[in-house]
């Protein structure tokens, strides 16, 4: 009974934490804004205990806002295009979320299957699957900065197990994303194995490695066509993944 008691007492004080968080927040937008607006659901990120990933909602339009707010409610920052997170699944929630509020739907399957399909092979770092029965071809949309990405890179083993990969690099977290494509398609011209592709792969995808200055010579106007490309088709976020069966 008295584990019941302090689990219960821990769960109210968490509860009343987290309203007196919204409540703060509230008061300090509306005073400056001088505008009516309520913080609806606040989320703790895993990368960083100092900001919160915050839900506004304006009273007289009932418009949702999506935002950062520092864990003592001084200071408001607005989302931007580049979002690096440390933890991975910051990252989703964000962009879960931000898909709810905006109502942004996923891509059509068959617009994607078009698509997919339609790309001259050259754009693709293409890897065979070691499953010579398969008829699957996984499509991936990657960028080299992103966690989720990374992640998924790691498991790739994985996925050559159910069909062959081919992989569309771009930049949606900044420039240094697509120097970092760029220096990966320099590398990988004239390399065929799999284990040398993953090897260059995962080299330039470490958070740790280094862009020389020779690499930032190199052209990112493939890599920024991939962007345009791929956001033509309604893809919004890495990491992405689409499967056509052959």
């Amino acid at each position: 009974m008295k584990k019941l008691l302090t689990l219960i007492f821990a769960l109210a004080s968490f509860a009343f934490a987290d309203k007196a968080f919204l409540d703060k927040a509230s008061a300090y937008i509306s005073q400056k804004t001088g505008q009516k607006i309520i913080a609806t659901e606040a989320y703790d990120l895993k990368s960083t205990p100092s900001i919160k990933f915050v839900i506004l909602e304006d009273s007289v339009s009932k418009t949702k806002i999506p935002v950062f707010i520092t864990s003592d409610a001084k200071m408001i920052l607005g989302l931007s295009n580049v979002l690096i997170p440390s933890d991975s699944t910051d990252l989703e929630l964000i962009q879960d979320t931000y898909k709810k509020i905006e109502g942004i739907k996923d891509p059509d399957p068959k617009a994607l299957d078009k698509f997919f399909s339609s790309l001259k092979q050259t754009r693709y770092i293409s890897l065979k699957s070691e499953n010579k029965e398969s008829k699957k071809t996984i499509y991936m949309v990657s960028d080299p900065r992103c966690p989720g990405c990374r992640k998924e890179l790691g498991e790739i083993e994985n996925k050559l197990k159910e069909g062959d990969v081919k992989i569309l690099l771009v930049a949606f977290l900044g420039e240094e994303s697509a120097t970092k494509a760029s220096v990966i398609y320099e590398k990988l011209i004239g390399v065929k194995d799999n284990a040398k592709k993953l090897k260059i792969l995962r080299e330039v995808y470490d958070p740790d490695y280094k862009i020389t200055p020779k690499d930032k010579k190199l052209s990112t106007k493939a890599v920024k066509q991939n962007n345009e490309d791929v956001a033509k088709v309604g893809i919004q976020g890495v990491p992405f993944e689409h499967t056509i069966n052959k």
